[in-house]
């Protein structure tokens, strides 16, 4: 049955159901109530943090705005200068630059090069201004002297800041900047840097030190004063544009760079120098296997006046082995991890300053520590007598004199100029285990002296619970306790110059580089009185009685007065065959009143010698002998001094013959006339000083040709023989070393090679020492 679909009526429920959903007025106005609310909230939001950002916290945000439109750049602080006591500089700092580059604002001027029309700008010389990154690279390369493959891989990294090279100096920094303005390159920059530059190389290394690659100290007074040195970085900050270039900006800031103070030291670099050429002597004549050292000191304010280790090493090269021998022997070495290893262990000794940092046994040397305490506590005096035959038994060991012969009886100031072993051990015991410790003590030995120098060592030493009658024994004479050189010469010089224990200084003031202003100034430091006035006195009068005794074994020096003594220990705990020793002196002059006090120690000499008075003793007289005239003490000769006393030869040149020869005669030499003409047209020798009776040859003919000899061979011969020697071949001569004038000395040097061909009357220097050590 059909039906008619399109006819359908719609029910009446449907009809009601689509009239009520059409939204109501009602609903409208809810609906519109919620929209205007949402967009009012909004627009609150909107303006609360605008009022948040543009007045509440509008500083923060103006300083995020600064953050990421300005820049800062470093202005680092030039180091102060450190100066000798005579204001010569031993080290200062100077401008170089940083060289470094942006890979960022590379790549930025990379892209901006796309454009055709740029990349082909040139500029008034004709040259095209802007590069490529290879072209850059490459120039960069050749100024710098790097790779250019490693600028390459520096450039393309993935940061803002990668370093080319450092410590560019200003001649070289400026063919760059002059190169990155020619291009407008932006993102390669020469940032001012400062390097400390060492004026005397070498000297004073092992007190002064160096700084890092950063500009800090590492080691010397670099070190220990590297926060008065260092200064401050001042810094500026600027706005740059997209390019890095600066613009105007009102904000821009500089804070100054303050320089860092200066250092004036007690270093005399003439005393340092005096110092350091009588070391090498002694290393290059005594080859030892562990260096040697020595120090300057005054006696009565500690001030050092110089300090040095030998070899050492060059400061403006600190990472290069500077001993050619040490070096030679490293490169010989085949296995690379070996030879790595060896010059690390070689770098690392040089660097070290012997005089404070290695201990070693003092040996005799320490015999006036305990004899002035003995001394001064009364167990002994200076009329009693200690016998020696040679040995002495203690316990159950039997210790020997460093002689192979007995002493016999002596008094303690005999023990003193024999050095003799038993009566130091009989000295010791009469002074007891606990007054040793007690001295030990206060001369300063358990602790550090509090010299201004880091990595100063600690002694070591027996303590008074673990010393029996063996170790004191062996104290007694300096064998058992290792201290450093700094601690013997200050207890020395406490022994000397009235009892007064003084902590040594190698800082004389700090001073402000701006103004000059004093910041600092270090007045001598006396830490107690260990022995009395009287004692001290008795120990200079004992002291100088052992130079003026054995004159050739110390360190004499004609019309002065000087005292001291030697030492000589064995290294048992290295070697316990006691075949390796350390050879020392320690003198001071002038005897009476103490001024100047002078330690010298060779470690493990192997050149054949190895006492102390004969390896170490002649260093502190080649040293006084300089140091002496030059601090204002001048010689004052008994008649017998006088009647060896050299003499000045005289300029005599184009004076007449006649007269010539009277000026050369009456100066208590002979002249030697060579040619017919009536003029002195040249002598030989020239001037120098000369015992008297030596020959002057006066040539008086232009053409005349000087006449030659062959230099004989002096090693060995007594002064007498070499005197004979040179005599014969027409040679003049000076002699040297203060074993010269003594019987039993020989010759161990001569300036001029046997069988070189001289003008006859050249001075020959010839050098002489004791054949046998009379004692240690």
């Amino acid at each position: 049955m059909a039906t008619n679909r399109g006819n359908r009526k719609v029910p009446e429920k449907v009809k009601e159901r689509n009239i009520n959903d059409r939204p109501t007025a009602e609903m409208k106005a809810r609906l519109m109530i919620f929209v205007v609310g949402a967009l009012a909230l909004l627009v609150l939001m909107i303006v609360v943090t605008m009022f948040k950002y543009a007045v509440t916290e509008a500083d923060k945000y103006r300083e995020f705005g600064k953050a990421q439109q300005l820049k800062s750049k470093v202005l680092p602080a030039s180091r102060g200068t450190i100066y000798d006591s005579n204001m010569d500089v031993l080290a200062r700092s100077a401008t170089v630059y940083t060289v470094f580059i942006d890979p960022a604002a590379t790549r930025e001027y990379l892209t901006f090069l796309e454009d055709p029309d740029k990349v082909s700008l040139v500029g008034d010389d004709g040259s095209r201004v802007y590069l490529t990154l290879d072209e850059i690279c490459s120039e960069l390369a050749e100024m710098l002297d790097l790779d250019k493959e490693f600028v390459m891989e520096k450039a393309q990294k993935d940061s803002m800041y990668e370093k080319l090279k450092v410590k560019v100096e200003k001649e070289v920094a400026d063919k760059v900047e002059a190169f990155l303005k020619k291009h407008k390159i932006h993102s390669v920059q020469c940032e001012p840097d400062s390097k400390r530059y060492y004026p005397q190389n070498e000297m004073a290394a092992a007190v002064i030190g160096y700084v890092n690659a950063d500009g800090n100290g590492v080691y010397g007074l670099e070190a220990y004063y590297d926060e008065e040195l260092s200064g401050v970085d001042g810094r500026t900050m600027y706005a740059s544009d997209r390019n890095g270039n600066e613009i105007p900006y009102k904000y821009k800031q500089s804070y100054d760079a303050k320089t860092g103070h200066s250092l004036i030291l007690n270093i005399d670099m003439n005393m340092q120098m005096y110092l350091e050429k009588a070391l090498q002597t002694a290393v290059d004549l005594n080859k030892p296997k562990e260096r040697a050292c020595g120090i300057i000191m005054n006696c009565k304010t500690g001030q050092i006046y110089a300090m040095a280790s030998s070899p050492g090493y060059d400061l403006n090269n600190p990472t290069e082995i500077f001993d050619k021998d040490v070096a030679k022997a490293l490169s010989e070495i085949k296995d690379e991890q070996k030879r790595d290893q060896a010059e690390q262990d070689a770098w690392g000794r040089q660097s070290k300053n012997k005089a404070i940092t290695e201990l070693y046994n003092p040996g005799s040397v320490f015999k006036v520590i305990t004899g002035s305490s003995s001394l001064e506590e009364g167990a002994i005096n200076l009329s009693e007598t200690f016998v020696c035959e040679q040995s002495i038994k203690v316990a159950d060991r039997t210790m020997s004199c460093w002689a192979n012969y007995p002493h016999g009886a002596q008094t303690f100031a005999e023990a003193m100029v024999h050095s003799c072993n038993p009566a130091f051990i009989q000295i010791g015991q009469k002074l007891g285990a606990e007054n040793f410790c007690k001295y030990f003590k206060a001369y300063g030995f358990t602790e550090k002296t509090g010299i201004d120098l880091p990595a100063e060592t600690m002694s070591q030493y027996i303590r008074y619970e673990d010393m029996g009658p063996v170790e004191l024994a062996s104290c007694s004479f300096g064998q058992s306790n290792k201290v450093t050189p700094i601690q013997m010469i200050t207890a020395y010089a406490a022994c000397i110059n009235g009892g007064y224990l003084v902590t040594p200084q190698v800082v004389d003031r700090i001073v402000d580089t701006e103004t000059g202003n004093v910041i600092k100034d270090f007045e001598p430091v006396i830490k107690r009185q260990v022995i009395s006035e009287e004692t001290s006195a008795t120990m200079r009068e004992v002291l100088e009685n052992v130079v003026n005794t054995e004159q050739g074994s110390n360190s004499y020096i004609q019309g002065y007065r000087i005292g001291g003594k030697s030492g000589t220990s064995q290294k048992i705990d290295v070697d316990q065959s006691g075949n390796t020793y350390v050879a020392s002196y320690c003198g001071f002059a002038p005897a009476d009143d103490p001024e100047v006090i002078v330690l010298v120690m060779v470690d493990d000499p192997t050149g054949g010698k190895y006492y102390g008075s004969q390896v170490a003793a002649p260093v502190v007289t080649e040293v006084l002998e300089e140091v002496l005239p030059y601090m204002g003490y001048f010689p004052e000769y008994t008649e017998e001094e006088l009647e060896r006393l050299e003499v000045t030869i005289p300029s005599v040149e184009m004076q007449v013959v006649d007269t010539a020869v009277a000026t050369i005669e009456n100066a208590d030499l002979e002249a030697k006339v060579i040619g017919e003409g009536s003029k002195v047209v040249r002598q030989v020798p020239a001037t120098g000083a000369v015992p008297r009776g030596c020959t002057v040859v006066l040539y008086t003919e232009e053409d005349a040709e000087n006449e030659y000899t062959n230099v004989p061979d002096l090693y060995g011969c007594t002064l007498e023989q070499a005197r004979s020697a040179l005599d014969n071949a027409g040679l003049n001569y000076q002699f040297k070393g203060s074993a010269a004038y003594t019987s039993g000395a020989i010759c161990n040097s001569q300036n001029y090679r046997y069988g070189d061909q001289v003008p006859i009357g050249t001075i020959i220097e010839v050098g002489f020492m004791q054949a046998e050590a009379s004692s240690q």
